[in-house]
């Protein structure tokens, strides 16, 4: 249970690719980055005012999140999908679809679903 005006964690579901990417970061220094931004930064609701998350021109509603020289690509969660994970109405969610260098964003972000 938590304290009164404690906030409530977000739902974050993380793509099969978007494993894939971190699995290929194994070693690298910015894992740790991007393993705390997915587990603190993305599963805080609201976001922190401090997270560096913009809208993605041209394609909303997915956002990117800056971590060091990486990006993570994710958009909210419906509400039909929000209910098929069992999560409340009240509740926010995110769906985590890339993990991708800051050189290589244009090429995911075409192939976002």
């Amino acid at each position: 249970m938590s304290a009164p005006g404690a906030e409530s964690p977000a739902h974050v579901v993380v793509s099969r690719r978007a494993i894939k990417d971190l699995h290929q970061l194994r070693g690298k220094s910015e894992l740790g980055a991007i393993a705390l931004a997915l587990e603190a930064t993305l599963a805080a609701d609201p976001l922190p005012a401090n997270a560096d998350v913009k809208v993605l021109a041209g394609h909303p509603p997915w956002l990117r999140m800056r971590v060091g020289t990486y990006r993570i690509l994710f958009r909210p969660l419906t509400e039909a999908e929000l209910a098929a994970a069992g999560v409340g109405r009240q509740r926010i969610g995110y769906l985590v679809s890339r993990i991708v260098h800051r050189s290589e964003p244009d090429l995911a972000v075409s192939r976002l679903g």
